[in-house]
């Protein structure tokens, strides 16, 4: 079986988790490559990972009759199933299926358009939630798609206590101090501004003052850096920030002790899993796509209300008053739920599986 795995981009911020998952696949008979644009992340870790790259840029994304070129692309490689990544793949390949008959599986990461997956063989979806929504909001044929919740390297995010203590001295926070985290590109859906607001309350309400907040990202909106800068200030709460965009966050996570998810909207969090693999109980907003995994690894911590600053530094303080053998307990459980429930492996082979579905339901031509 030969698969193309088609993103129309340079660059993605879950690009280290979608190489992984391609990787993952490599355990089944497939032969692989991975179409993308030229000159960024994408390609350089396919290729550190030896994964066969091939690039392209579309002429516009949107109109997918003005790049022909595809058509050589696939001719050149022959593959059995073209496996999209962003609307913008999936516009493209379902498009030159209905000409030249490669089935196409494209997976469904956020709400879009359903009319970019029109030409779409299958879709996967990474949540039950976004199915749900692309079926009844997008019509969107429900025996068309299939959910497969995103995956964790579980194995790299375990913490490492050693690098936990090195890194901690760095940010100079000492034994016993707290450190709640959240993560993420700063950008409004994401919802820093709710948690530095909450921090400013839990300051109020906590008798101690060994408590910390971090945010772990760069800026994603222009001027959202400064905008969280100046509310900290305002309300009396110190930021620790990363200089610099964080490409690895592992030893930022082993440093903290709560992972906080205050946002608005999310597909399925990546985020979140390396939070509860790097051993963190975690608080996030009830939002479906984050009560989605609480649920799925239950025991893992507690939920707040969206856009309530109040409802964040509760839980916040259910999470100290928990003490730190609470808090570990919450990490240990969810850590054994999520090496069962979300890893490379059982992603890969409900994708491979998916593969051997579309192919067989599509007795057509193939490629000359």
């Amino acid at each position: 079986m030969k698969i193309l795995h088609y993103v129309d981009a340079e660059n993605l911020s879950w690009v280290v988790p979608y190489i992984e998952h391609i990787k993952s696949l490599e355990s089944f008979d497939v032969s692989q490559a991975l179409l993308c644009r030229s000159g960024g992340d994408i390609e350089r870790l396919a290729k550190e990972n030896d994964i066969q790259v091939l690039t392209w840029r579309p002429l516009i994304s949107g109109i997918p009759l003005v790049s022909p070129s595809f058509v050589g692309v696939i001719k050149r490689f022959k593959p059995d199933i073209i496996h999209t990544r962003l609307s913008s793949a999936a516009n493209i390949a379902g498009y030159w299926r209905k000409f030249h008959h490669v089935p196409v599986v494209s997976t469904l990461d956020k709400p879009a358009k359903s009319k970019y997956y029109a030409g779409a063989s299958h879709c996967i979806a990474c949540a039950e939630w976004l199915k749900d929504y692309m079926v009844n909001s997008q019509g969107m044929d429900a025996n068309k798609v299939t959910v497969i919740h995103n995956p964790v390297n579980v194995s790299r995010f375990l913490r490492n206590e050693q690098k936990r203590v090195e890194f901690r001295k760095i940010l100079g926070l000492s034994e016993d101090d707290i450190l709640f985290s959240g993560m993420g590109i700063y950008i409004y859906r994401k919802g820093f501004d709710i948690l530095i607001k909450a921090f400013a309350e839990l300051q109020k309400i906590y008798d101690g003052n060994n408590i910390k907040l971090a945010l772990i990202g760069a800026e994603g909106e222009p001027g959202m850096q400064e905008n969280y800068l100046r509310l900290a200030d305002k309300l009396g709460v110190k930021i620790i920030m990363p200089e610099n965009f964080v490409s690895d966050v592992r030893e930022w996570l082993w440093a903290s002790d709560v992972f906080v998810m205050p946002s608005r909207e999310e597909g399925f969090s990546i985020a979140l899993l390396e939070a509860i693999a790097s051993g963190l109980p975690v608080i996030v907003s009830d939002i479906r796509p984050c009560t989605e995994i609480i649920k799925e690894i239950e025991g893992s911590g507690f939920t707040a209300k969206t856009d309530s600053p109040e409802s964040f530094a509760k839980s916040m303080l259910e999470m100290l008053n928990a003490g730190t053998e609470g808090r570990k307990n919450l990490a240990t459980n969810s850590l054994r739920l999520i090496s069962q429930k979300f890893t490379l492996e059982s992603t890969a082979l409900k994708t491979f599986e998916i593969y051997r579905y579309v192919i067989d339901s599509e007795s057509i031509p193939r490629l000359s």
